[in-house]
């Protein structure tokens, strides 16, 4: 140990060893200072700042003074700091530089004293390139003040350097160059392709637009309908299909996608702005304010959903919305994926079990194959509705999702009848009300009124005791079937050129005929009563 401490001593109490560590020490700090400079590009900037001044003043003829503060900008009047467009290097040195500023005010109190302005002349119209004019509406910033030397590489006399038939970039890739001002990396869990690859001018033009946000096209959805169209698509290879040449378009789709979604990035699927469920919740955030509750359409859905005691099955399930809607637009009305019958037959063209109560509900869709005549509202869709006409397909409190007061049961009393579903379109009362008539129903014999005796009383029945409210094989959408108590009846109907017969299990059968009355053995045998 004593012989360890010997030897540094003598080599420290030399002095050219001394002179030669110090030498090294300083060739270490200055090689190390210069790389740090030299990766904030401070030689760089400060040789650019020496050219420019140099070529301002024995090249350009300024003002005096010119060269130094502000950069005027014609349009607007706007004058910028030259200080405020530092390169984006600079930012954080220059935020540690306005901390340790603010904190000596606090202490000091200084009064900052207001710098002077000294204003560059602006960018000619003239001086820009003939490619350029006429200027458009919306100038990037740099383009703007003639500030290229930002984006691009310039010679001496500060014009844009150009290799075949391409301009040379400050950066190594566009990507670079955005995001070198553009801070925000679009690095969440779903990014936009063209976001993610740094294809910027994708959707940006770098100089000049008619529209914000610099974007290549007059809108927003014209801008993704480049991509996304259905032709385009197809041929750039992507799966998101957009056609916003439909007949019936989703506001948003038609106003500004971005109401729906972040064009660059997002941690939510489809590049949503929630993280609500996109097949129901998303919509209805929406869809559940009522602006004007006289307006018959604007429905608030999500009341409706939460006080809905008969649930339709197709707004749960595993697509919700999307089930029956095309989200974006498509002809048919409603926005529905396929003509309103066809969607509604989707999943009515077979047997379905209501889950709540375990109901078979018939094939629909088998039902009108098999007949010939259909229930107006599904024969003139156009006109009378469809489907919707008599059922809400988003949830009701009334069987089988109708809009309206219907009861299940086979009997019903006269004065609750007028009120049912039925009684919505079929509005002639005196059918109902008159024990005689010639005039207002053809379910008569003689004049004695049929459909009077069937609804009225304490044993009145409902219209689909004998009716099929979708299809039958007859004009007067007679049922094949009855009924009662869970027992399905045969109907047994027959019709005449001037009335006909029907012996279902409540009655032997009975006939009826407009013009010659007839009298039926049931009727006989009341009279003996």
């Amino acid at each position: 140990m004593e012989k360890l401490k010997g030897i540094i001593g003598k080599v420290f109490s030399s002095k050219k060893v001394i002179i030669a560590i110090f030498l090294i020490g300083i060739l270490v700090a200055t090689a190390g200072g210069g790389y740090y400079l030299w990766q904030r590009g401070i030689p760089q900037k400060t040789a650019m700042v020496l050219k420019n001044i140099v070529h301002n003043l024995f090249f350009e003829k300024h003002n005096p003074g010119d060269i130094y503060g502000l950069v005027h900008i014609e349009e607007h009047g706007e004058e910028i700091e030259l200080s405020e467009l530092e390169l984006p290097e600079e930012e954080e040195e220059k935020s540690k530089k306005e901390d340790k500023i603010e904190k000596i005010e606090k202490k000091t109190k200084v009064v900052k004293a207001p710098k002077p302005k000294k204003i560059m002349k602006p960018l000619p119209v003239e001086e820009y390139p003939k490619e350029f004019l006429p200027l458009k509406k919306v100038l990037h910033k740099p383009f703007k003040m003639g500030a290229c030397a930002i984006c691009h590489e310039v010679d001496d006399h500060g014009k844009v350097i150009k290799v075949g038939e391409k301009y040379v970039l400050t950066k190594r890739t566009i990507e670079d160059l955005c995001y070198s001002c553009h801070k925000e990396r679009y690095a969440k869990k779903y990014d936009h392709k063209p976001a993610k690859e740094g294809k910027c001018l994708s959707c940006h033009d770098p100089h000049q637009s008619d529209t914000k946000r610099l974007l290549k096209a007059p809108n927003v959805p014209l801008l993704c309908a480049s991509c996304h169209d259905p032709k385009k698509a197809k041929e750039l290879k992507i799966e998101k299909v957009v056609d916003i040449n439909v007949k019936y378009k989703h506001k948003p789709v038609n106003k500004n996608c971005l109401e729906c979604h972040d064009p660059h990035t997002s941690n939510y699927k489809k590049l949503l702005l929630t993280k609500l469920d996109w097949k129901k919740d998303f919509c209805l955030d929406c869809h559940s304010k009522v602006k004007d509750p006289k307006v018959k359409k604007k429905v608030d859905l999500r009341n409706l959903l939460k006080t809905a005691s008969v649930e339709h099955s197709a707004v749960y399930d595993e697509n919700k919305c999307a089930n029956c809607h095309n989200i974006h637009g498509s002809n048919n009305k409603g926005m529905l994926n396929k003509p309103q019958i066809k969607q509604c037959l989707e999943c009515h063209d077979e047997e379905v079990k209501k889950e709540e109560t375990g109901e078979i509900l018939i094939n629909i869709a088998r039902l009108l194959r098999k007949n010939k005549y259909w229930h107006k509202p599904i024969k003139e869709v156009e006109k009378e509705g469809g489907c919707v006409a008599c059922h809400n397909p988003h949830g009701s409190k009334y069987p089988y999702i109708l809009k309206k007061f219907f009861t299940k049961e086979f009997y019903l009393g006269g004065s609750q009848f007028g009120d049912m579903m039925c009684f919505n379109c079929h509005k002639e009362k005196e059918r109902f009300t008159l024990a005689k008539t010639t005039k207002a129903t053809k379910f008569r014999n003689g004049d004695m009124n049929l459909h009077f005796i069937h609804t009225q009383g304490k044993k009145g029945r409902t219209c689909i005791a004998c009716h099929d409210p979708h299809a039958s094989r007859w004009p007067n959408m007679i049922g094949k079937y009855t009924e009662f108590n869970g027992i399905l009846f045969p109907i047994r109907y027959k019709k005449t050129e001037t009335g006909g017969s029907c012996a279902p299990a409540c009655h032997d059968e009975f006939k009826y005929d407009r013009l010659v009355p007839v009298k039926n053995i049931g009727a006989i045998r009341e009279e003996f009563k």
